[in-house]
């Protein structure tokens, strides 16, 4: 179809299907993104330099010299998580990204996994380096669950994602074993009971690789840190996590 006609066919739908953004109710006259607005989308908040080189999250903003470099926090330093190597994040779970997530997680607005690709996309490309990786593994849904969504969203993302991984392939060794509670329903220790002993690696492909864990939120790293650590039994030598958006308040930057 021509460019002419794609034109055509666009003000047709915006004619007679009007869609309009989800977080701000403007109506939308692109099928770009199709739930959210430019202005939405581009205000949403993603983290920037200077971040935890551990845990991801954004420290306290900073001027001067040295104003662009990552360095731990001071949770990190003083508790490391030893099964993950360290948490990368392209944003902050707020805003319309948070949105988009929530809309793509819980009511299967799958090509809003697209979208959400992308913001990964050109975080690997500023922030990551992506030949050190062997495996892109998702972190995998207990199958009555996943038969019951029709998708795991974190399996649509890591799919998207791997072609920025030249030396990596995706791979499914990573399985929960058992049921859980949905985590976002839990607070505190009950995430990380929920999880625990959840996960486990069938198969040696894991064996003296580099991991890249792929997931849609982090929020306490409780599913994330149970998933690492069955892979490093799984013989894995290290274990790093990318997801789209980490929980984490713009207002409550780490103190170094």
């Amino acid at each position: 179809m021509s460019r002419t006609s794609n034109a055509w066919v666009l003000a047709l739908k915006n004619l007679f299907l009007p869609i309009y953004c989800f977080a701000c109710g403007v109506r939308l006259l692109t099928e770009e993104n199709g739930y959210f607005c430019p202005n939405c989308w581009e205000e949403s908040p993603r983290i920037r330099r200077p971040y935890c080189t551990h845990c991801g999250k954004p420290h306290e903003p900073m001027v001067g010299l040295g104003a662009a470099h990552n360095f731990p926090c001071s949770s990190c330093r003083s508790h490391p998580n030893p099964a993950i190597r360290r948490i990368y994040g392209a944003a902050i779970y707020d805003g319309a990204i948070g949105q988009a997530i929530r809309l793509l997680k819980f009511y299967g607005k799958r090509t809003l996994a697209r979208v959400l690709v992308e913001e990964l996309e050109t975080w690997i490309m500023q922030e990551m380096t992506p030949e050190q990786y062997d495996l892109v593994i998702p972190v995998p849904l207990y199958p009555v669950r996943e038969r019951e969504r029709g998708f795991n969203q974190s399996t649509m993302l890591a799919e998207g994602i791997q072609p920025c991984f030249p030396n990596a392939e995706m791979d499914q060794s990573l399985h929960r074993i058992r049921p859980t509670r949905t985590q976002s329903s839990l607070q505190g220790l009950k995430r990380r009971d929920n999880v625990r002993g959840a996960f486990a690696v069938i198969g040696d492909n894991c064996v003296g690789k580099c991991v890249l864990l792929i997931d849609d939120v982090v929020t306490s790293a409780g599913t994330v840190t149970e998933c690492a650590a069955a892979l490093r039994r799984g013989g894995a030598i290290a274990v790093d996590v990318l997801s789209v958006a980490l929980a984490t308040r713009r207002t409550q930057w780490d103190r170094v």
